[in-house]
């Protein structure tokens, strides 16, 4: 792997100078369209009695009669909720040690569960305590500043009061977001810290992003842009063929919910959707590992790591 220092070109273009076999981005982006599909294939069939009394009119008009399907599915509804939310968390720590693998050892792609998986669980626990911790400090930040707008309104202090207590809270809220994207900005090199040094670290990761934060925010603004204009593009190439397919139930104006459910059901909508589908999976699984370029690349170029054996390990 070629030496790179941290750049804004560089961390935006990082995905493309990992070195190691080629072929990697999109076998990652297709296994993870794939894995994802089976997925929620999985969840929305334990979910189907549900789907299909929310597309019927004549269930949607009958409360008792939703209630009483909802109440005998209740079993196939949660277990299709726990499926997306355990394998969600199985996919994330399979393909984010795939993703940081590429970038901290040049590997090929591969999926397995070891202890870069295990390490990277434990990573993702530390982001979800953060989480917690912003929400709450952002919750208390909010109390008490509407007990203080509460007091001042008690008091009385007329239009012009509450006119600086609205604005009060509109900077407030941008301030508290704008600090909250800002520390976890700081701590986002940590799945590649881990990666890279075969430990866990997550406060490591606040050093390492020292000076970086801007660079990183505009390298993912960039990134950012880029994935919407590509799914804006997407979006418009499926609404046509959408429309088209949809076109002769138009014209015929028809009005018979199972007329309208047979035109959905028909293969020339039903195989442009699943086509979309796959490529906004793919789109998806993608732009994960193109995202995390910019943040492995600070952990790349980490000034601090001067561990030759470690390093002569990870790239020998």
């Amino acid at each position: 792997m070629n030496a790179l220092e941290f750049s804004f070109g560089n961390a935006v273009g990082h995905f493309q100078k990992t070195g190691g076999p080629k072929g990697f981005l999109w076998k990652f982006a297709l296994t993870y369209a794939l894995f994802a599909i089976i997925v929620q294939g999985l969840s929305l069939y334990l979910m189907a009695p549900i789907y299909a009394a929310a597309f019927n009119p004549i269930v949607m008009e009958d409360p008792d009669m939703m209630d009483q399907i909802m109440l005998e599915n209740m079993g196939r509804v949660l277990l299709g909720y726990l499926v997306s939310f355990v394998f969600g968390i199985l996919m994330w720590i399979l393909f984010e040690a795939a993703s940081q693998r590429r970038y901290m050892r040049a590997d090929g792609f591969s999926l397995k569960l070891g202890g870069d998986e295990g390490r990277l669980l434990v990573v993702g626990l530390f982001w979800l305590g953060l989480v917690i911790a912003l929400y709450i400090a952002f919750a208390v930040i909010m109390l008490v500043l509407v007990a203080l707008v509460g007091a001042m309104s008690a008091i009385g202090g007329g239009d012009g009061m509450m006119i600086i207590a609205s604005l009060l809270t509109f900077v407030l809220v941008v301030a508290l977001s704008l600090v909250a994207i800002w520390v976890c900005v700081r701590f986002s090199p940590a799945a590649a810290l881990t990666i890279r040094d075969r430990k866990i670290r997550f406060g490591s990761a606040w050093r390492v992003t020292k000076g970086r934060v801007w660079t990183l925010i505009g390298s993912w603004l960039v990134l950012g842009l880029i994935m919407m204009a590509i799914l804006i593009a997407l979006y418009i190439v499926f609404a046509v063929l959408a429309v088209l397919s949809l076109m002769p139930a138009i014209q015929s104006g028809a009005d018979d919910p199972a007329e309208i459910m047979a035109a959905f059901a028909s293969p020339t909508f039903l195989i442009p959707a699943i086509l979309f589908g796959l490529v906004y999976m793919m789109l998806a699984g993608g732009m994960m590992h193109v995202f995390g370029g910019p943040a492995a690349l600070a952990a790349r170029t980490d000034p601090g790591w001067a561990d030759e054996s470690a390093m002569n390990e990870t790239f020998g």
